[in-house]
C-alpha cells in the first residue's frame, strides 16, 4: 500500500522563521507581516481500511505494516520541484516536520528561491529515507545496510504533477508514497509450535545487496498512483551469494528480512532461495537448505522448476511453515504492503519563548540593534563575551540547549540565572517563568575574524536519541532580526573581534 500525503502550497508570514508567542493550528505565527513564499503539507500513514490504489485489483490481498515499515528518518525527507519534462528546478529548503497525531505528520518549508511561475506545470517529487541527491534520480540507490531491521529505514518515493497557481492557498490533493524494498517473512505456524517445534534460523542465498529508490517508469507518470504494481520493478543488478541472515522478530516463531528487488531475468540459475533451521527439542537441528523458492509449488508441495518470480518492491512475501516430512511444507502469500502500523511520535508542542535579541530581562521590549560580536580577553574572559537574555515559558519542563558550531576548546557557553549564579547542569535549562543569561566566550585569540554560528536547540520526549530541533531565533524583519547575522532562521552569526 501507499502512504498518503495531503499537500498544499501557502504563503506564510516571515514570522514562521522567528519566535512568536502565538502559533496557529498550522504551526505558524499569527501575523501577516513580511510574507514570503512557503510550502506546507500533511503526511498521513493510511489505515488498513483505506483503499489506496484504485488501479490495482480489488482482489489483491493486502496486509498491515508495522511501525518500522512506515517510519521516516527526521533528516531523510526531501521535496523537489521538477519541470513537466523532469528537469530539476529546486529543492524545498528549511523543511521541518512534526507529528500532529500518532499517524499524521505536518511539514513546512520555503520555496521562495525557486521562483516558480504561475500557470506552469511542475512535478513535485517526494523522497523519504533516500540519499540526498537530485542530479539523476534514476540512479539514486540504497544498500542493504540502510534497511537493516530495526535500526534502518525503508526508502520511499512519491510524485504529483500540479499547475502552479497564483492564489495564496493552493491545494495539491494527495501524494502517495511507494516503498522501494520488499519484505520477506518466514513464520512457523501455531500448530508446529504446539508440537514442540521452534524456528531457529532463516537465511537467503542469491540476492541483491543494493536497490534503486525510484521505481521503473517514475519519470513517465504524473502521479504515484499511475505506477503499475507489477511494472514498477526496477531491480539494481548487484547479485550476491551466500547466506544472508534474517532477523528474529518473534522468538522461535517469526524471522523477517527487508531486501532490495530481484529480477530473475538477470540470472538463469542463481535464483533466490531460503534456508531454514528448525528445532524439535532434540540435540540435532533440522536444517533445510535452499528449501523455499519465490515461485509456484505443485499439488504435492514440491517447487516447480522455472516458475520463480521476481521480488518486487512494496510487497510482502510470507512463507508459513506448516509441516515437515520428506520436505518442508509451507503455505505462502504474496501481499500488497498495507500501511497500518502506528508509530507513536507523541504530541508536538512548539515552545513559547522570547527572542534573544533582548539585551536585559529587566527591559524585555528593548532590542539589540548592533552586530553580534565577542572579543578574547585573557584577564577577564567574561568581559568580551557575547551575551543575551533568554526565556522559554512553555511547555513547562521543556529542556533547551545553547550551541555553537565550533569546538569547545575554541568557544565556551555558560548559562546564568537572574542572580548571576551559573547553571552548569543542562537538565536545569528548562522552560519556566525564569530569565537566563547566555554567554558565548572566545577561548582562542587566533580566531579573530572568525564567525561562530550560535543557536538554541530543544528535544521533545517523542524524538529519537541524539535528535533535536533548532528554535527560530533570527528573523527577517527589523524587530526580530540580528544585524548582519545571515538569513538562516535558526542561528545567529557572532563575529570575533
Amino acid at each position: 500500500m501507499l502512504k498518503k500525503l495531503s499537500y498544499i502550497i501557502v504563503v506564510l508570514s516571515a514570522c514562521f522563521f522567528t519566535s512568536c508567542d502565538s502559533i496557529n493550528d498550522e504551526g505558524f505565527c499569527n501575523t501577516d507581516e513580511g510574507a514570503v513564499r512557503k510550502v506546507s503539507f500533511t503526511l498521513t500513514i493510511d489505515d488498513a481500511q483505506r483503499k489506496t490504489r484504485a488501479a490495482w485489483s480489488d482482489s489483491y490481498v493486502t496486509d498491515i505494516g508495522t511501525s518500522f515499515d512506515s517510519r521516516i528518518a527526521l533528516e531523510g525527507m526531501q521535496v523537489l520541484f521538477y519541470t513537466n519534462n523532469n528537469n530539476f528546478v529546486g529543492k524545498v529548503s528549511s523543511l521541518m516536520h512534526w507529528p500532529t497525531s500518532s499517524t499524521e505528520y505536518r511539514f513546512a518549508g520555503d520555496i521562495t528561491d525557486l521562483h516558480l511561475t504561475e500557470g506552469t506545470t511542475y512535478k513535485v517529487v517526494v523522497l523519504a529515507n533516500c540519499a540526498d541527491a537530485v542530479a539523476n534520480l534514476g540512479t539514486l540507490f540504497y544498500s542493504l545496510d540502510d534497511i537493516v531491521y530495526p535500526e534502518g529505514y525503508v526508502p520511499m518515493w512519491g510524485v504529483k504533477q500540479m499547475i502552479m497557481g497564483g492564489e495564496e492557498l493552493q491545494d495539491m490533493g494527495d501524494i502517495m508514497m511507494l516503498r522501494a524494498v520488499s519484505k520477506v517473512e518466514v513464520v512457523l505456524s501455531d500448530e508446529m509450535l504446539a508440537k514442540g517445534f521452534t524456528l531457529e534460523n532463516a537465511s537467503i542465498n542469491h540476492y541483491n545487496d543494493m536497490g534503486y529508490c525510484l521505481p521503473s517508469g517514475w519519470d513517465k507518470v504524473a502521479n504515484t498512483l499511475d505506477i503499475d504494481q507489477e511494472d514498477c520493478l526496477n531491480a539494481y543488478h548487484s547479485h550476491k551469494s551466500g547466506n544472508l541472515e534474517f532477523t528474529e522478530v518473534v522468538g522461535g516463531k517469526a524471522h523477517w528480512l527487508y531486501i532490495p528487488e530481484f529480477n530473475v531475468l538477470h540470472t538463469a540459475t542463481n535464483r533466490p532461495k531460503l534456508s531454514v533451521t528448525l528445532s524439535d527439542g532434540s540435540s540435532s537441528p533440522l536444517v533445510f537448505t535452499d528449501a523455499i523458492q519465490f515461485g509456484r509449488y505443485d499439488a504435492d508441495g514440491y517447487p516447480i522448476e522455472g516458475s520463480e518470480g521476481n521480488i518486487v518492491r512494496n510487497h510482502i512475501y510470507r512463507f508459513n511453515i506448516v509441516g515437515i516430512g520428506a520436505f518442508i511444507e509451507i503455505d505462502y502469500e504474496v501481499l500488497d504492503w498495507e500501511d497500518g502500523g502506528v508509530w507513536d511520535r507523541g504530541t508536538f508542542e512548539y515552545p513559547t519563548y522570547h527572542n534573544p535579541v533582548v539585551p536585559d530581562y529587566l527591559n524585555p521590549t528593548e532590542l539589540i540593534t548592533t552586530e553580534p560580536v565577542m572579543t578574547y580577553d585573557n584577564l577577564n574572559p567574561m568581559a568580551g563575551a557575547f551575551s543575551v537574555w533568554f526565556r522559554m515559558s512553555e511547555p513547562v519542563g521543556q529542556v533547551w540547549t545553547p550551541v555553537v558550531d565550533k569546538a569547545d576548546t575554541e568557544y565556551s557557553i555558560r548559562v546564568y540565572n537572574i542572580s548571576g549564579v551559573e547553571i552548569t547542569d543542562p537538565n536545569q535549562w528548562v522552560a519556566a517563568d525564569t530569565w537566563y543569561n547566555i554567554k558565548v566566550i572566545p577561548l582562542d585569540p587566533a580566531n579573530v575574524g572568525d564567525v561562530v554560528r550560535f543557536g538554541i536547540t530543544y528535544k521533545q520526549n517523542w524524538m529519537p536519541s541524539g535528535m533535536s530541533m533548532y528554535l527560530f531565533i533570527n528573523g527577517k524583519t527589523d524587530e526580530i532580526a540580528w544585524p548582519n547575522s545571515g538569513s538562516d532562521p535558526k542561528i545567529i552569526e557572532i563575529k570575533q573581534n
